[in-house]
């Protein structure tokens, strides 16, 4: 079953988005807004017969103009093409897909924006084109899905350690070393461990933008869904669980390994995960792709939607650099050549 939901206004039946500035739920027509507690039950359609769309996508009602949206197999919040309502697609979010929790946006679109012109402003050598206004309309804030996990077990070190001492005398050197038996034992825990929960983010991108104020998480609901886009996870608990314990069991290995008193260790470490809780979030960024007129070249810009943490790759005006690195060339060969001449 196909189902759509669409959070609306009690007092004049718009629709309600998610305000970051003020944290409630705003009605963009009569100007009201809402806590979550005052908000009424979603409209809710639900279609037993799926829409005819193409393959790998799926088709879904607006419950205000009726129009038809057609959205891939990830996406589980969108807005209406054609009057801009947004939409949570519900069966997308249901189940063993609902999230644990989410962290709702903090930074609305236009400071996103200004942000933005302001980071990139800094950069000499960006395309123009970078700047437009046009181009600022395809900024998006979207939750993605990613898997947070605290693992715990117990680690253990078995080996020796060396403590040095050096004594300069008069006529000699004398160097002692003392050898140890040392045996480690304890329980560590590693916590917010976190991994995408989408294959197609990039994972350089997304953790770029880490880390998010995980203290903020609230309890899951589909209302701090409406008015951005969202992405269902399509990572399996189990994969990124197993990730998880290898990496923690690297940093087991280094913390019974520290040095601490001794000058060396050398021996076997071991770390064995018997806890572990994972959580499915989503959180908050606002999204940019650029593709460049002039190679086809795609440029992606994230932002983290709470701290404003930038990370992306920029398109660069090589003309422009090529020509400001050939005229600082020019003047300090110009340089070199006045200064040959006074020499002679």
């Amino acid at each position: 079953m196909s189902a759509s939901m669409t959070y609306k206004c009690p007092s004049c039946g718009g629709y309600l988005e998610f305000d970051p500035a003020r944290q409630r739920f705003a009605c963009p027509y009569c100007g009201r807004a809402y806590d979550e507690a005052e908000l009424g039950q979603p409209q809710t359609t639900a279609q037993e017969t799926p829409m005819q769309a193409p393959s790998g996508m799926r088709g879904y009602h607006c419950q205000m103009c009726g129009a038809e949206i057609v959205v891939g197999e990830t996406t589980a919040a969108t807005r209406c093409y054609y009057c801009h309502n947004p939409v949570v697609l519900t069966d997308r979010l249901s189940e063993e897909f609902r999230p644990d929790g989410v962290v709702p946006f903090c930074l609305q679109k236009k400071e996103a924006e200004q942000r933005f012109r302001k980071f990139v402003e800094r950069k000499t050598f960006i395309d123009r084109e970078f700047f437009s206004t046009a181009q600022l309309e395809d900024f998006s804030g979207v939750y993605y899905p990613y898997w947070y996990g605290d693992v715990e077990g117990a680690a253990s070190f078995d080996g020796e350690g060396t403590r040095t001492s050096v004594v300069v005398g008069p006529r000699e050197t004398v160097t002692t070393t003392r050898v140890f038996r040392v045996n480690r034992e304890g329980r560590l825990t590693f916590r917010n461990m976190a991994r995408k929960g989408l294959s197609s983010v990039d994972r350089q991108l997304s953790d770029g933008i880490h880390p998010y104020r995980m203290e903020e998480l609230k309890e899951f609901s589909g209302a701090y869904l409406s008015g951005f886009l969202a992405e269902r996870r399509d990572i399996d608990k189990a994969d990124v669980q197993a990730e998880m314990e290898k990496e923690a069991n690297g940093y087991a290995a280094s913390l019974m390994r520290s040095g601490g008193s001794f000058n060396s260790l050398t021996g076997r470490t071991s770390f064995r995960a018997d806890k572990a809780r994972m959580r499915s979030v989503l959180l908050p960024a606002w999204v940019l792709t650029y593709k460049s007129g002039k190679d086809g070249s795609p440029y992606y810009y994230m932002m983290n939607g709470q701290t404003g943490a930038i990370c992306g790759k920029l398109p660069i005006n090589w003309k422009k650099l090529l020509l400001t690195a050939a005229g600082i060339g020019a003047g300090v060969f110009a340089l070199l050549c006045a200064g040959g001449l006074l020499l002679w």
